[in-house]
């Protein structure tokens, strides 16, 4: 099966330099091709954050963009992983689209990434939708 992209956006625990057996095999999968953002709101629930999409200009999900070594291997995994596999019960949590994802530089890529479905109510919404610096201001805290 052929897959339209071969990128993909990451803004929580499969991050580069996050402490997860997932992101050390998703590392192991991909190639960092550096900072980027999406389109978004970012929601803190707790040992996870989620993702979802929004159409404001100034409302964006900060993570990194990866190039999968291969998609047709990776993305079942992570399917899995994120609850987002079609052998999951619906509501499924998350839903894996392809957005445009701008880079640090400016440059525009397709890259899939995870966006959240569910409700929000019981979240908190992460300012600035930065994942990682808010767990590092946490775990400095402590």
């Amino acid at each position: 099966m052929a897959h339209a992209t071969d990128c993909l956006f990451v803004y929580g625990t499969l991050m580069p330099g996050i402490a997860h057996a997932m992101a050390a095999r998703l590392a192991a999968e991909s190639r960092p091709l550096g900072p980027a953002s999406v389109p978004g709101r970012l929601y803190d629930f707790g040992p996870w954050p989620g993702a979802v999409h929004s159409a404001a200009v100034a409302e964006r999900v900060h993570g990194a963009l990866l190039r999968l070594t291969d998609p047709e291997r990776s993305l079942p995994w992570l399917d899995a992983y994120e609850g987002a596999s079609e052998t999951d019960p619906e509501p499924r949590a998350f839903e894996c689209v392809i957005v445009p994802v701008r880079l640090r530089s400016g440059r525009q890529v397709d890259g899939w990434i995870y966006y959240y479905r569910g409700r929000t109510s019981r979240a908190r919404l992460i300012p600035g939708g930065r994942y990682a610096a808010r767990k590092a201001l946490a775990a400095q805290r402590s």
